[in-house]
């Protein structure tokens, strides 16, 4: 286990990676002393046992957001983090979804209902080893969970949230990120995405998927300018065009006689 954290570790820090979604981690608190003297201090965990689930979500010592809230809403299975990004507030869900198909549908609603406490407001990153997809181009064989389906493209609708690789490429029906083989036939899904506010998706600037070492599930990585948007310097002008709307002219004319009428409210006319 030490061997294998130390080359993802190590695989995630030459990759110059900033935000990292780490989901079927196998930890327990007795771990953490491990994952950060090997990473560093921006390392926050959810765990469950070390023999199963557990989520991480990694900074990179070159980025250092200010961390502002920590829940771990599911134990192993989902880790949030409120933190602010270049004057954006953002909320970051690092989720590992149920691998019992049967379960699946409780699994969702219980993600539905925690996303739902969110400021709808600020931007939301949600990355996660879903366990389904939404589409049929994304996935070989039968939906086994359809109920979970139906709860999850809830969330997305809900929340205007976009898959961004799937927005930048929406003609691909080739790539996925997970392929199990089994009685000679093979079944590939597209299982782990990440999905972004919709109001936040123009500064999401390219994605792939490329395989991961170390991990039977390829690597989905977007990159993205999450910051504060500044208006630059602007100068205002009147439109003279209104000048000709009769309209305009009479309110504004009776507005500015009442306004007169207010100077003695105030101390000065500053």
């Amino acid at each position: 286990m030490a061997l294998c954290r130390s080359q993802v570790l190590s695989y995630l820090r030459e990759g110059g990676y900033s935000v990292v979604f780490l989901q079927e981690t196998h930890t327990d608190p007795t771990a953490e002393d491990s994952w950060r003297l090997e990473w560093g201090d921006g390392v926050y965990f959810c765990h469950f046992t070390i023999q199963q689930a557990g989520v991480a979500t990694l900074f990179s010592p070159n980025l250092r957001p200010e961390v502002l809230g920590v829940t771990e809403a599911m134990l192993g299975h989902l880790l949030h983090l409120r933190v602010r990004m270049e004057g954006l507030m953002v909320n970051l869900v690092n989720i590992y979804a149920s691998t019992m198909s049967p379960k699946r549908p409780q699994f969702y609603q219980r993600v539905s209902d925690f996303l739902s406490t969110l400021d709808s407001h600020k931007c939301l990153v949600l990355g996660e080893d879903f366990k389904t997809t939404l589409e049929e181009w994304d996935h070989s064989g039968a939906e086994l969970s359809p109920a979970a389906v139906n709860i999850l493209r809830g969330i997305v609708e809900h929340l205007s949230l976009v898959d961004v690789w799937r927005d930048h490429h929406p003609d691909d029906t080739s790539t996925f990120t997970f392929v199990r083989v089994e009685a000679h036939r093979s079944h590939h899904s597209r299982l782990d995405r990440i999905y972004l506010s919709h109001f936040h998706l123009s500064q999401a600037h390219s994605s792939n998927i490329r395989p991961a070492p170390f991990s039977d599930h390829h690597l989905a990585t977007i990159t993205a300018s999450l910051r504060a948007e500044r208006p630059g310097p602007a100068y205002w002008h009147f439109n003279n065009s209104l000048l000709e709307d009769e309209g305009f002219v009479t309110s504004f004319r009776e507005f500015w006689l009442a306004w007169r009428e207010q100077r003695r409210a105030f101390p000065s006319a500053r």
